[in-house]
């Protein structure tokens, strides 16, 4: 039995002393570097410098699309109401209406000038509204609106006529075979637009006429306009150079679409 007790002993130090080597093994001594003073000085490892995952393939797709959104449609600040031409008002309301026992408004629009100054691109109008209808127009707000393109989103562009309708111009009747003329410029920043077209635009005005009907209900005019500087002899219109500060005085404009009656 004694000898079977040493024996165990034995085995118990035997497997304590490599415990303890094994345990030395693993521990980890910071290297040091002597210091002037002849201290000794830990070297630490300087922590990686954190490098985020990179962008989602989604999300780089979103900020590339983002700089290439339409510029935001800009309503006409400075706009007044004067008597109109009675030959334009003429043109627009000779004739019978398509529809009877209502108002029947009709659009006409002629450029003044257009072009560039040191900030903006520029549109100077005068928008003939003519009542070819049987029965007076009540309540009538006029708008008008300037795209550096074709509005895209009918729905955003049919939502901000409706508001632009409600804050704008102050309403007006018109009279059975009477008209009125709106006089007003409307502006684009070039800051933007340079960096959403190719250094030249031919600008889209927008014009809404909205009013009421005796049962109540809204009636309603609407008419775009694309905007160009004319060439002797050219069937197309030339474009406005954002590059230039210039204001042209050959200039005119296309129905662009077909006028909506409602």
């Amino acid at each position: 039995m004694l000898g079977g007790l040493v024996v165990l002993m034995a085995a118990i130090g035997f497997a304590m002393m490599r415990r303890r080597r094994t345990y030395k093994d693993a521990y980890y001594d910071e290297p040091y570097v002597e210091t002037g003073a002849g201290e000794a000085a830990p070297i630490r490892a300087e922590p990686a410098p954190f490098a985020p995952d990179p962008e989602p393939q989604f999300l780089r797709a979103a900020s590339l699309a983002a700089v290439d959104e339409p510029v935001v449609p800009v309503a006409a600040e400075d706009a007044t109401l004067v008597k109109p031409e009675a030959e334009e008002v003429a043109s627009l309301t000779q004739g019978n209406a398509p529809v009877a026992d209502r108002p029947w408004l009709e659009m006409s629009l002629r450029p003044v000038r257009a072009g560039t100054n040191v900030d903006e691109a520029l549109v100077e109008i005068e928008l003939t509204v003519g009542n070819a209808g049987s029965i007076a127009a009540e309540d009538v707000r006029i708008s008008t609106f300037m795209f550096a393109s074709e509005p895209v989103n009918g729905s955003e562009m049919e939502r901000m006529l409706i508001e632009r309708g409600e804050e704008g111009m102050s309403p007006v009747t018109i009279k059975p075979g009477e008209g009125t003329r709106v006089d007003a410029t409307l502006a684009l920043s070039k800051a933007a637009l340079i960096e959403s077209s190719n250094g030249s635009i031919l600008p889209i005005i927008v014009a809404d006429a909205r009013y009421m009907l005796a049962d109540g209900t809204e009636g309603r005019t609407s008419a775009s306009f694309t905007i160009g500087v004319s060439e002797d002899g050219a069937p197309a219109m030339s474009p406005i150079k954002l590059t230039e500060r210039a204001m042209h005085d050959d200039v005119e404009a296309r129905l662009h679409g077909v006028p909506e009656h409602a």
